[in-house]
């Protein structure tokens, strides 16, 4: 009995078995990582991974298909990834093996479906990704499109209003507020035909020129009129503020 008990206790534990790679992927995340480089081969249960401590987790996520059998899902040292005992595989070349013709035609006909089938579905998937995609991308530059437009408004109304203002330090001001409304307005079109940032509009830009022109109204006591009614500056695809809380630039962050 205590032979039969020791010899238990030195058999190897059963492998642990990953059902898909996502279950070995999640061995390679943070803590994990150190844990997994200490585990043993599910064949011959000797030390399988120590190679991967001094490799980056990156690397090594791109690597699973070589120490990972989706078959069976033991992990596998380099000896035995294409040569191990897989019972999946022996069962399925088994059965292969006991096939009739018959059976062999209808299973590539099942085979073919089954591919034909996860096709479609990964065309389908890939489809809905770009259509969402063209549909962020088409948006955002629609509303580049719009916050270039109103620069372009801002920028040559300031240029007149600087020209027709008397000499002096609100003219000089005038001008400085051009000035800048103009590097504002080529920054905005860049980004309607080169984008550079990951974002809808350039914001920060966008709240200068909202300031700028506060205050070349403040200046001029005049207000740029576009069909009969003064310019709006609030963002179509923000929420609209309450009455009390407009006036200045409109919040960026609503």
């Amino acid at each position: 009995m205590a032979e039969n008990a020791a010899a238990a206790e030195a058999a190897p534990k059963p492998a642990v078995r990953y059902k898909t790679e996502d279950d070995v992927r999640k061995l390679l995340a943070g803590d994990n990582f150190k844990k997994f480089c200490k585990k043993k081969c599910g064949e011959c249960h000797a030390p399988a991974f120590k190679k991967f401590l001094k490799v980056s987790p990156l690397v090594v996520r791109a690597q699973v298909g070589s120490f990972w059998c989706a078959s069976c899902g033991r992990l596998l040292c380099d000896a035995h990834r294409n040569q191990h005992t897989c019972e999946v595989e022996d069962a399925e070349l088994e059965r292969r093996r006991r096939m009739n013709v018959d059976d062999i035609r209808a299973d590539i006909k099942r085979r073919e479906d089954e591919k034909a089938e996860a096709d479609a579905k990964a065309a389908a998937v890939k489809r809905a990704a770009d259509e969402k995609k063209f549909a962020i991308v088409s948006a955002w530059k629609q509303r580049r499109k719009h916050v270039a437009g109103v620069s372009t408004s801002i920028a040559n109304m300031c240029q007149r209003w600087a020209v027709q203002a008397d000499p002096g330090r609100a003219q000089d001001e005038l001008l400085e507020l051009y000035t800048s409304c103009n590097r504002i307005n080529l920054r905005l079109w860049n980004e309607v035909q080169e984008p550079t940032i990951q974002l809808d509009i350039d914001h920060e830009a966008w709240d200068k020129l909202c300031r700028n022109y506060d205050r070349a109204k403040e200046l001029t006591g005049l207000v740029i009129v576009v069909e009969g009614t003064p310019l709006d500056m609030h963002l179509p695809w923000l929420p609209r503020p309450p009455p009390e809380a407009e006036g200045g630039a409109p919040d960026l962050d609503a």
